[in-house]
């Protein structure tokens, strides 16, 4: 995990402006956490509240170098101000692996999927909320979607490193193998055929894995996905009100989710 001075090939998040990460709730979860590559790890100068002891001995036990530097130095390679007196320098995001996840699936599993969602702070607040409300994971595409960057880990206080989050090639085709494994799916659309609560007030899903797709801020959920759903639900709101921001209707969604009481199923 270590960089080192002899190791600057190893590949970065993403360009060497853009690899790192800092607030210190975001960095303390991802050393933690152990599963993110951090290279090295620079703490400011007068950073010595508990968070940044704590920050200190997760990177000795990893064995990531420490630098010690001034403020305005962290501010330089952050190009932020809000730094909070820790950066880590990242490599890349450490995916789950689409196969292992479907093992994984259960009649219990609830699974996120992001139809190219563009805003890393939506996604990084979705992330947030699926951790608290429980998710089995997040499904997103490796085209016309944001990738898991330090926008996301930061919007989402870390907690992409709790949370497994699969990238494909294909969501069609990703989905499809998930139907074969039972997991029933339901698009999240402005006229969805069913209210939020008449969707999940007569009908259960506590007998199959359930994927719920969120499409783009844009253009909303693809038809070539809508196409692969067993129903389409919609959040209703008062009049005059057309929409709600993308992550605010995925934290109703996953709440709803995660809430689900066992009944039959109609599908």
């Amino acid at each position: 995990m270590p960089r080192g001075r002899g190791a600057s090939a190893r590949p970065l998040l993403s360009n060497h402006q853009k690899s790192w990460l800092w607030g210190t709730l975001c960095v303390e979860e991802t050393l933690r956490a152990g599963q993110w590559p951090i290279y090295e790890l620079i703490l400011g100068s007068e950073a010595n509240q508990p968070i940044h002891q704590q920050i200190a001995q997760h990177a000795e036990r990893l064995e990531i170098p420490i630098e010690r530097q001034p403020a305005r130095r962290l501010e330089q390679l952050s190009k932020a101000r809000d730094h909070q007196g820790v950066l880590a320098l990242m490599g890349p995001f450490p995916y789950t692996k689409f196969d292992d996840f479907a093992h994984t699936l259960t009649p219990d599993s609830r699974i996120v999927v992001l139809d190219r969602l563009q805003d890393p702070f939506n996604f990084g607040a979705i992330v947030r909320s699926a951790a608290a409300f429980g998710m089995s994971g997040i499904v997103i595409g490796s085209e016309n979607q944001v990738q898991v960057n330090s926008h996301v880990a930061r919007s989402s206080v870390g907690l992409v490193n709790r949370v497994p989050i699969v990238r494909v090639d294909s969501l069609t085709e990703s989905l499809q193998k998930l139907q074969q494994c039972d997991c029933h799916f339901i698009a999240a659309r402005q006229d969805g055929e069913f209210a939020l609560g008449e969707l999940f007030g007569k009908t259960d899903f506590a007998a199959h894995p359930l994927g719920m797709i969120l499409g783009s801020e844009a253009h909303g959920v693809s038809s070539e996905l809508d196409q692969l759903c067993n129903a389409s639900v919609r959040i209703d709101m008062a009049a005059g009100v057309e929409s709600l921001n993308a992550a605010v209707t995925a934290g109703i969604l996953m709440y709803s989710l995660s809430s689900l009481t066992t009944q039959r199923s109609e599908f």
